[in-house]
């Protein structure tokens, strides 16, 4: 597997959940069963590792389906995919299907097959799929491949901002909050190649914030994470303190009207009718309570400003 960061994450991501979808896009037509994953499939080859092995079935036959990517085509694909599908069909015992997804348009035509010629003579011929993804890119926009958004930014030849929001809007059609979250980190992965932080912040803060345990948004978006609670933090200071001061205010209110006026009103009735105040208002109404000549006078305060205040908001 040639693909490189930040691709490789994004591709593990939708190869792992998604495998099916690629199953229809490369064999159209075809009824096969996806049935399971081979994980870390190791061969004795340099490279090690394929990474992206099913189990499907076609009616009772079992194959492999053997999903490789590529950014960009690479002169040593077909002789590579030959190889690897002779080791996994003798490791695995079970026929392969290779099918390579390209990423990145490519005008020129793209090799299907490793071909071994005795001048114009054909003797060895081994032949895969080719799926050029970007022939795809309406499809997946219109929401025929919502699964695949995150890559639409990599499918337009022009990205803007216009693509980011539709690739959001169809990541949050996934029902399941686990896939969700996987599918937006893929999506701010690759449009962090595309556009700066500050927008991808203002774009998907709520979802980053809903998913801030995707460890790649942890830490593309550390600073602003951050500064997100630290915000919180102080606002929540504030609005304690502002609370306390409203409570304090309240209490002695009631303190000086209980004494000055004999309990007259109950303090449930004093609370009922300083509620709605602000703190500006009851600091006002502490110099009102030591000397209002009598409670009725008080009262026709405190509702004058309880009525000012009302007319102030918005119908």
């Amino acid at each position: 597997m040639t693909v490189t960061s930040p691709f490789d994450h994004v591709l593990k991501v939708l190869a792992r959940d998604y495998a099916e979808s690629f199953l229809r896009l490369s064999l159209p037509g075809v009824d096969l069963q996806l049935v399971g994953t081979v994980e870390n499939v190791e061969l004795t080859i340099p490279e090690g590792r394929v990474d992206f092995v099913h189990r499907v079935l076609w009616g009772e036959q079992e194959y492999i389906f053997h999903l490789e990517f590529q950014t960009y085509h690479q002169l040593d694909v077909p002789e590579r995919l030959f190889v690897y599908s002779a080791l996994l069909t003798r490791q695995l015992g079970l026929p392969v299907l290779t099918v390579v997804i390209y990423l990145t348009r490519r005008e020129a035509p793209i090799p299907t097959a490793y071909e071994v010629k005795v001048g114009d003579v054909l003797v060895n011929h081994f032949g895969y799929q080719v799926v050029k993804l970007w022939e795809y890119a309406d499809e997946i926009a219109s929401g025929r491949w919502p699964e695949l958004a995150p890559l639409l930014v990599t499918l337009t030849s022009e990205p803007d901002e216009e693509v980011l929001a539709r690739e959001r809007e169809l990541i949050l059609q996934e029902a399941d909050p686990s896939r969700r979250a996987d599918l937006l980190a893929c999506a701010v992965t690759l449009g962090a190649r595309y556009f700066d932080k500050d927008f991808l912040w203002r774009l998907f803060r709520e979802e980053v914030e809903m998913f801030r345990e995707t460890e790649f948004l942890q830490e593309l978006f550390a600073d602003k994470i951050e500064e997100r609670a630290r915000q919180a933090l102080q606002d929540g200071l504030r609005q304690g303190l502002a609370h306390g001061r409203k409570e304090g205010l309240r209490t002695s209110i009631e303190q000086i009207l209980s004494h000055r006026f004999d309990g007259r009103l109950t303090l449930w009735q004093l609370r009922e009718l300083l509620e709605p105040l602000p703190v500006s208002k009851l600091e006002a109404l502490i110099g009102s309570a030591l000397n209002a000549p009598d409670l009725d006078t008080f009262i026709a305060e405190v509702d004058n400003m309880r009525r000012s205040i009302q007319q102030s908001v918005p119908a």
